[in-house]
C-alpha cells in the first residue's frame, strides 16, 4: 500500500504476571513490527505518536508508520524499497521525518504532506551504515559509509564478526541538513559504528570501534567534527568489554555497559563516562540486561534481559539513580522477546527499550505473541 494509507490497529492490554504492570501490544501479532533504535527519537514531545517501522504488505519490506494512540490509527509514511526504519527517527519540533533508504540517500520527510526531499547522497562506491544521528537542533547530522566493495549483509550473528575480520574501510561523515554540505571527519581501515554527536554540544561526536566485544580494545571513541582532538573514552580492562553506549539526552555523560568475559555470574556494570574528563564512574551493577537507555537527565534508567536457556533474563529492568530512592532497582514487566535472528534481521526481535516523554512508559519490541510488535508498559505512579 502507498503512503497516506491509515490503518486501523487493536491494542491489547494485560496484567504482566510477575509486577503487575499494565502492558499494551499497541500492533497486530501477525505482522512483523519493530521501533527504531533505542537512541532514536521515536515520539512526538506530547507522546501522543510513536514511530515505528512495519511489514504490513510485504514480509521483507518494512515502511514507517506514524500511530495516534487516542484514535488507535496509523499512517503509512515512506513507500520505498530498503528504507532504514530502525535508524529513522523524528525530528526535535515533530515536524519531520528522517530516514536512509537503500544504503544511499538520506531523507527528509514533512509529516504534515508526506512530500519527501533528499538531503545527501552517499557517493558512489560507498553505501550507508546503521543508524545516523542528528544534533540536538538537527541541523547537522553524523553518519558511517564503508567502502561498497567491502560490505556485505549482516543476516547473521556469524557475518558479524566475519565484517570484523574483514576490516571494511569506512569513514565517519558529517553533514549539513540546510545545505547539504558533508565533510568526512575521519577515514581508516577498521569498522566503525554507532556515530553519536553529543546532546547540545554541536561540535563533539562519539563512534565506536564495531565488532565481537571480546576483540576490541578499546570501542569509544570522542572526535571534534572537523576530524581534530581525537580521544579513546573507554579502553577495555583485561578480559573486559563494553557496549551500546548512548548519550544521557541532556548531554551531561555517556553511559554504557561494562562486563567481563569468562567469569560466570560476574556482574554487568553501568558506567557514567565524563566526555571532557574521561573520567568513568561505576553507578551500580546489573542484572544480564543488553540495552540501556535514560530518561532525559539520566536520573531513571531502563534494560532489556538478554540471554537464553535457565541463565537469561526475560524482563526489563527500572534503575532509580535518584538519592534516596526506596527502590534503586526493580523489574518493571516481562518483555519474553526471543532475541532470534528474523527474517534476516539481527535486530528486529531486540526490545530496545526507552521511557516516554514523561517518564510514565517504556516502550519495547517483542516477539513473544508471534511476530515482533510495540508494547508499552506503564510505570506506577
Amino acid at each position: 500500500m502507498p503512503k497516506h494509507t491509515m490503518r486501523h490497529l487493536a491494542p491489547h492490554t494485560s496484567t504482566d504476571p510477575d509486577t503487575g504492570a499494565r502492558v499494551t501490544r499497541l500492533t497486530p501479532p501477525d505482522t512483523t513490527c519493530h521501533r527504531n533504535d533505542f537512541h532514536q527519537k521515536c515520539s512526538t514531545r506530547d507522546g501522543s505518536r510513536l514511530l515505528f517501522g512495519g511489514g504490513f504488505d510485504h514480509p521483507l519490506h518494512w515502511h514507517d508508520h506514524l500511530p495516534d494512540l487516542r484514535t488507535h490509527t496509523a499512517l503509512q509514511l515512506t513507500e520505498g524499497a530498503g528504507e532504514n526504519t530502525f535508524g529513522g527517527f523524528l525530528s526535535p519540533d515533530d515536524a519531520q521525518l528522517f530516514f536512509v533508504r537503500a544504503e544511499r540517500s538520506l531523507v527528509r520527510l514533512a509529516l504534515d504532506t508526506l512530500q519527501e526531499t533528499v538531503v545527501d547522497t552517499v557517493p558512489p562506491g560507498r553505501v550507508g551504515y546503521g543508524t545516523w544521528v542528528a544534533n540536538s537542533a538537527c541541523t547537522r547530522m553524523v553518519g558511517i559509509e564503508i567502502a561498497e566493495s567491502d560490505s556485505f549483509e549482516l543476516d547473521a550473528w556469524e557475518k558479524f564478526a566475519q565484517m570484523f575480520d574483514a576490516r571494511p574501510r569506512c569513514r565517519l561523515i558529517g553533514i549539513d541538513l540546510a545545505t547539504g554540505a558533508r565533510r568526512v571527519v575521519l577515514e581508516r581501515q577498521g569498522w566503525l559504528g554507532h556515530p553519536q554527536f553529543r546532546p547540545f554540544d554541536d561540535r563533539t561526536a562519539a563512534y565506536c570501534h564495531e565488532g565481537p566485544g571480546d576483540r576490541i580494545d578499546a570501542p569509544i571513541w570522542f572526535i571534534v567534527d572537523d576530524g581534530q582532538h581525537r580521544r579513546c573514552g573507554q579502553v577495555h580492562a583485561p578480559g573486559g568489554h563494553c557496549t551500546h553506549e548512548f548519550w544521557v539526552p541532556d548531554g551531561s555523560a555517556m553511559v554504557d555497559v561494562s562486563l567481563q568475559h569468562g567469569e560466570p555470574g560476574s556482574p554487568r556494570r553501568i558506567c557514567w563516562l565524563d566526555p571532557v574528563t574521561l573520567a568513568s564512574t561505576v553507578l551500580t551493577t546489573m542484572p544480564p540486561c543488553s540495552h540501556l537507555m535514560s530518561n532525559h537527565d539520566g536520573s531513571l534508567l531502563v534494560g532489556d534481559g538478554s540471554g537464553e536457556g535457565p541463565q537469561g533474563d526475560p524482563h526489563l529492568h527500572l534503575f532509580d539513580l535518584r538519592p534516596g530512592a526506596a527502590q534503586p532497582q526493580r523489574r518493571i514487566a516481562r518483555h519474553d522477546s526471543s532475541w532470534r535472528v528474523h527474517k534476516g534481521n539481527r535486530q528486529v526481535t531486540h526490545p530496545h527499550p526507552s521511557f516516554t516523554p514523561d517518564d510514565r512508559a517504556v516502550l519495547f519490541s517483542s516477539d513473544r505473541d508471534g511476530e515482533p510488535a510495540l508494547y508499552l508498559a506503564e510505570l506506577p505512579a
